[in-house]
């Protein structure tokens, strides 16, 4: 079994087709809609950036401010990983475009369904958007 995130936007028609059309996949067993329930919601993105002898200090202040981490690094790249929301990951990326992006890979946001506070002790699985076989 596999769950897939969507997230889209659109009237309360266009969301309502979007829902009819992932039902009628064979492969589809549930589709769950969250704006109806707290969530949470993350994305993540692999930020590879030039870093010259004169900029790996900055490149760094500025990785630790937000909290990500350096995964890989060469004489002249910092490959950096961040996750959180949206914002903070976009925000990232526009304070390291001035050292120079080399690659980027984002991962597109996902999103689980929260717990009520009463109810997390009661241990039951939430699905996710689409489930599919």
């Amino acid at each position: 079994m596999s769950l897939i995130t969507i997230v889209t936007q659109g009237d309360e028609r266009i969301l309502e087709q979007i829902t009819k059309q992932l039902n009628k996949l064979i492969d589809v067993i549930k589709v769950v809609d969250l704006t109806e329930n707290d969530y949470v919601e993350r994305e993540t993105a692999l930020v590879k950036i030039h870093t010259r002898a004169e900029d790996r200090a900055e490149a760094f202040r500025i990785i630790e401010i937000f909290r990500a981490r350096i995964v890989d690094s060469t004489p002249t790249t910092y490959t950096v990983e961040i996750t959180g929301d949206a914002q903070k990951v976009e925000a990232l990326i526009n304070q390291l475009r001035p050292l120079g992006l080399k690659e980027l890979v984002r991962s597109g946001r996902i999103a689980i369904a929260r717990d009520d506070a009463k109810a997390a002790g009661d241990h039951k699985r939430r699905q996710v958007v689409v489930e599919a076989k």
